[in-house]
Order: structure tokens, then C-alpha cells, then sequence
């Protein structure tokens, strides 16, 4: 009877790892499957086909088997966080552009790998960095979460957000114990088991997340906000008259309005404003709906001549923002220059 307990524990973990690896090639074969296929797409399929390189490659005999091919598969897998990393930015950044600095998580990662292969003595620093680095990026992760989570107006976003909640954790409990047990030398045990059954976990959500939303998850092609969806009932259309009455009165101009403050002085409730502004406007965000009539109202002062000796730090508080530096980012994102450069251009041929 004792000799059967380490074949069902181990049938139980190769069971585990084989279920992990093939839900995630699914959803990597899903995501990609997408069209147009976006950068949100491919990151969380290279996240998902990382963790089933990690599932199938963790195990010894498979290991053996592979030879030196291991090497550049331990490293795809070990990218893996870094790929969700990205996919979080990407999707709950709806104007998400790639940047060089974002490529320093992973090719950090990728130099901590290949330093321990000239240099075995130096495995156990690179592991606990490593370990480091990984925390850092799912810290950042659970910081856009619930930093877009107030103004997110895509429904399967917020739900999302919920399962990344939950995935986090235990993302970081894994690779911890993976790291305390390779820099420990220990092979075997029930962390490895523990490891197996999070992985499982982890996939399994991850899969639920993205497979039951997929659809309103991914914007269908990178163009700006518009009244794209009009809505189909009589009280929708009613409520999106008073919506833009109190747009026209410039209600986007209160300083620090959140979408619960404008649900309150519609009196309706916040998600069925959310979805009437998701919907009826084509915004996923409301920053961005806010952004949007507060630039539209920039450009209207800023082409005035009779406010041309107007500081733009004063038409920055009138707007609605707490500072300048949000109402420079924010209109040079939308209109490409500086609100000075703009009002120069603007009056230039007044």
C-alpha cells in the first residue's frame, strides 16, 4: 500500500500539468484565432503557450527527453509572467502602443537565465532576483487593475478584473514556491504537487476569463470613441438625451467627477450608465469620455483671440483637471501637439 501513494500522487500531477497545458494551448489557439488580431491577443497567447511550455517541460523525464531543446523552452516559460504583464497593460489600455522600456522586464529575465549557464555559482542570486522581478511586474498588475476598475465602462473588463484578482496570488505563491524549492535543490514533495494544482488553477481561470468574455474583451480595431451603437429601447434613447443635455451644460467640467457622482444626478443606477455610455457612445472608459469633451472644449478656448493672454494653467483648472501635466499628456495624445503649439497654429491666421 505504501508503494502505491508516490504512483497516484504522481499520476495526480501529471494529470494536473497535461490538464494546465492543454487548456492553455486552447486558449492561446483562441486568442489568436481573434481577428483583427491585436497586441492584447498576442500577448495573452504568448502568456498562455508559456505556461503549457512550463507544464509539459517542469517534469524530469520530459526534461531528459527534450536534451538541449529544454533550454530555449525553460526560457520561453520563464517569460511567461512578462507576457501577462503585457497583456494587462494592453487591455486595460485601450490607446496601449508598445514602448522600448517595456522589453526591460523581459529581457532581464532572459539575461538572469543565461548568465547561470556559464556561471552555475551565481544560479541561486539569479533565482531570488528573478523571483523579484516577477513580483514587481504582478504588483503592477493588480495596480492597473483597480486603478482602471472606477472608470472601466466594458462590462467583461470588469469582470475580468475580478478573476486577474484572484489569479495574481496565486501566480506569485507558485513561482515562489518554484524558486524556494530550485534554489533549496529539493526535487519531489508536496510543493511540487502544490505547484501543479495552482498551475491548473491558474490556466483554468485564466481560460474562463478570456473564453466566456473574449468578445467585448478586445476593441475590433484601434479607432477612437463614437456613437457607434444607438440604443434600441425608448428609455435608452431618453436617457441618452438627458446624458448629453447635461454634456451640453457642461457637467465633464467638475473637477474630479466620477461616474457615480453623474449616475447620481441622472438617478440611475452606475452600471446602467456605464453600459448606456458604453453602448450609446462607443466608450470603454470613462476618463476617456471625459477627456474627449474637455479637449473639444480646450480647442474652442484656445482659438479665441480674446483669450489668447489666457495662462494654460488656468484653462487647465477650468476643464476639470487638477493639474497641467494631465492636460498636456491628455491633449497632445489626442490632438498630437501642445496646447501652446495649438493655440499658436489656431491664431496664427485670426
Amino acid at each position: 500500500m505504501e508503494q502505491q501513494v508516490p504512483s497516484i500522487a504522481l499520476i495526480a500531477e501529471i494529470a494536473l500539468r497535461g490538464g494546465a497545458a492543454g487548456i492553455s494551448l486552447l486558449v492561446a489557439g483562441l486568442l489568436l484565432s481573434i481577428r483583427p488580431l491585436h497586441k492584447v491577443t498576442l500577448f495573452g497567447a504568448l502568456f498562455a503557450a508559456g505556461a503549457a511550455v512550463y507544464a509539459i517541460t517542469a517534469v524530469d523525464p520530459v526534461q531528459s527527453a527534450l536534451g538541449p531543446l529544454h533550454i530555449p523552452l525553460r526560457l520561453f516559460a520563464m517569460l511567461s509572467p512578462g507576457f501577462f504583464w503585457l497583456f494587462i497593460m494592453a487591455l486595460f489600455d485601450d490607446e496601449f502602443e508598445w514602448r522600448a522600456w517595456m522589453a526591460l522586464p523581459l529581457v532581464a529575465i532572459a539575461a538572469l537565465f543565461f548568465v547561470c549557464i556559464p556561471f552555475p555559482a551565481t544560479e541561486r542570486g539569479s533565482k531570488l532576483l528573478h523571483l523579484l522581478i516577477v513580483l514587481a511586474l504582478m504588483a503592477h498588475v493588480l495596480i492597473l487593475t483597480h486603478r482602471s476598475l472606477n472608470d472601466d465602462l466594458v462590462a467583461a473588463r470588469r469582470q475580468f478584473t475580478n478573476i486577474v484578482a484572484v489569479l495574481v496570488p496565486l501566480v506569485c505563491f507558485a513561482i515562489g514556491i518554484i524558486e524556494f524549492y530550485e534554489i533549496l535543490d529539493v526535487r519531489g514533495g508536496y510543493g511540487s504537487h502544490a505547484v501543479s494544482a495552482i498551475l491548473f488553477a491558474v490556466t483554468a481561470g485564466f481560460a474562463f476569463g478570456v473564453a466566456g468574455i473574449r468578445k467585448s474583451l478586445f476593441p475590433a480595431a484601434p479607432q477612437p470613441p463614437r456613437r457607434a451603437n444607438a440604443p434600441n429601447s425608448a428609455a435608452d434613447r431618453f436617457d441618452l438625451a438627458r446624458l448629453e443635455k447635461l454634456v451640453d451644460e457642461g457637467v465633464y467640467l467638475n473637477p474630479g467627477l466620477t461616474i457615480g457622482e453623474l449616475a447620481n444626478r441622472m438617478n440611475m443606477p452606475e452600471h446602467r450608465l456605464r453600459r448606456l455610455i458604453n453602448k450609446g457612445l462607443g466608450y470603454r472608459n470613462f476618463a476617456a469620455f471625459l477627456n474627449d469633451h474637455r479637449i473639444e472644449e480646450a480647442k474652442r478656448r484656445l482659438s479665441e483671440p480674446e483669450t489668447a493672454r489666457d495662462q494654460i494653467t488656468s484653462l487647465a483648472f477650468d476643464l476639470g483637471y487638477s493639474s497641467l501635466a494631465p492636460f498636456n499628456r491628455a491633449f497632445r495624445e489626442r490632438i498630437g501637439m501642445s496646447p501652446s503649439q495649438y493655440r499658436e497654429k489656431a491664431l496664427a491666421g485670426a
